[in-house]
């Protein structure tokens, strides 16, 4: 199964977030994955549309 980079994005972010608990910021995890900080700030604020994370700003 091939997923596109947006799917992976979104999976790797919730599979980060999972294994902390404590607020994350995107730096670190655009830093640990090795992704651009603006492609993982799409994909955050679309995971948090989606009712899936919570941000706050």
């Amino acid at each position: 199964m091939k997923l596109t980079l947006y799917s992976d994005y979104s999976l790797r972010v919730l599979m980060f977030l999972a294994t902390r608990h404590h607020l994350t910021q995107i730096d670190e995890i655009a830093v640990f994955y090795r992704i651009s900080k603006n492609h993982l700030t799409k994909v955050v604020h679309h995971l948090a549309t989606l009712g899936y994370i919570t941000t706050v700003r």
